[in-house]
C-alpha cells in the first residue's frame, strides 16, 4: 500500500506544493485507489495534478468525519467531474463511503457552517454512496472501521462546532468519526483524519475488529493541538504502553503533542508530497479476511 500526501497543514522544502490546516490523503492498494478526505478547498486537485496523480481513476471516496477541512473540496471534486465529461475523458465512477452521520449540520460558535457542503443525493449523481456505521472492506486488506465506540469516554477529542438538536445547538460528539486500517505483515497501520474518538478508542477498536493487537504506525490527525499538557502527557505514556509503532503525526496534532510523543517513538514529519509505502507481506490462505465482525 502506498500513500500520498494530497494537502496537509504543512509543505516541505524543495517540493512545490501548496498547503491548508486541512487533510487529503491518496492511497494505493493493488489496483485500487482510494481519496481518504479531500481538505478545505481545491487545493488538493492542483497537489494530485502536480504530483502526477490522476483523480477520475479513484475507486473509493472516504470521508472520515463531516468537518469542512475534510470534506470542503468536495463541490471542487464534484465540478472536476463535470468538467472532464464535457471534455469525453474517462472517469471511473466511484464509490463515496463514511458514516452517515457525516451529512448532520455542523456550526461554528457564530452561526457559520463547517459541516459537509454536499448531499448525499447530490453525491449521487457522481458515484454510488455508501453510508455505513459498521466495518467494510474496501479491500482484502484495507478496512473502513465505521463507528468508533467510546470505551472510554473521557479521552475523546472534543471539536469546537455544534449540531442542531430539539432542545438547540449542542456541542457536535463527531461520532462519525472513523479511520482506515490497513493489514500490513507488521501490524496494523491506521490511517486517521483528526481522531476525534479519541487514540485510546480508535486503536481499541481497530484491534478488536481486526483480531491483531501489532500497531505498526498511526498516521494522521491527532486532535491534540488544543489539549492541555496532562492530556498531552497521558497520549504519549499510553501509546509507549501499549505497543503503539511509529508515528507520523499532522494536521491536528499540534507541536507540543509531537514533542511528547517523540520521547518514546519514532516521529517521521510529513507534508503535502510525502509519500510512505507499507508491504502486506505473504498472504496465506484465509489470512486476507480475518476481521472480525462488528458487534
Amino acid at each position: 500500500m502506498q500513500l500520498s500526501v494530497l494537502v496537509e497543514n504543512t509543505t516541505l522544502i524543495d517540493r512545490y506544493y501548496r498547503g491548508e490546516p486541512a487533510l487529503s490523503f491518496f492511497i494505493e492498494d493493488g489496483d485500487t485507489k482510494i481519496l481518504f478526505d479531500c481538505g478545505y478547498s481545491d487545493i488538493f486537485l492542483q497537489n494530485a495534478e502536480a504530483m502526477g496523480i490522476n483523480l477520475l481513476e479513484t475507486d473509493t471516496i472516504v470521508l472520515s468525519h463531516g468537518h469542512i477541512d475534510h470534506t470542503g473540496g468536495l463541490p471542487h471534486l464534484t465540478a472536476y467531474h463535470i468538467r472532464a465529461s464535457s471534455d469525453k475523458k474517462r472517469i471511473t465512477r466511484p464509490v463515496f463511503l463514511t458514516h452517515p452521520a457525516t451529512f448532520t449540520q455542523k456550526t461554528a460558535a457564530e452561526g457559520v457552517p463547517v459541516g459537509c457542503p454536499l448531499s448525499p443525493e447530490y453525491l449521487r449523481r457522481f458515484g454510488e454512496v455508501t453510508l455505513t456505521d459498521k466495518p467494510l472492506l474496501i479491500t482484502p486488506r484495507l478496512l473502513f472501521l465505521g463507528e468508533i465506540p467510546r470505551y472510554y469516554p473521557d479521552r475523546i477529542q472534543k471539536s469546537s462546532a455544534y449540531i442542531e438538536s430539539p432542545e438547540g445547538p449542542k456541542p457536535d460528539p463527531v461520532i462519525e468519526d472513523s479511520c482506515l486500517v490497513y493489514r500490513s505483515d507488521r501490524g496494523l497501520v491506521l490511517i486517521c483524519g483528526c481522531t476525534h474518538a479519541g487514540i485510546e478508542n480508535t486503536v481499541r477498536h481497530a484491534r478488536h475488529i481486526c483480531g491483531d493487537e501489532r500497531i505498526a504506525a498511526i498516521i494522521g490527525g491527532l486532535h491534540l493541538y488544543q489539549a492541555d499538557s496532562a492530556r498531552i502527557r497521558e497520549v504519549a505514556a499510553w501509546c509507549a504502553q501499549s505497543g503503539v509503532g511509529d508515528i507520523y503525526p499532522c494536521h491536528c496534532t499540534g507541536m507540543p503533542a509531537a514533542i511528547a510523543l517523540q520521547q518514546n517513538h519514532i516521529l517521521t514529519p510529513i507534508g503535502v508530497g510525502t509519500r510512505l509505502c507499507w508491504d502486506s507481506g505473504e498472504i496465506t490462505d484465509g489470512q486476507t479476511l480475518n476481521f472480525r465482525h462488528y458487534e
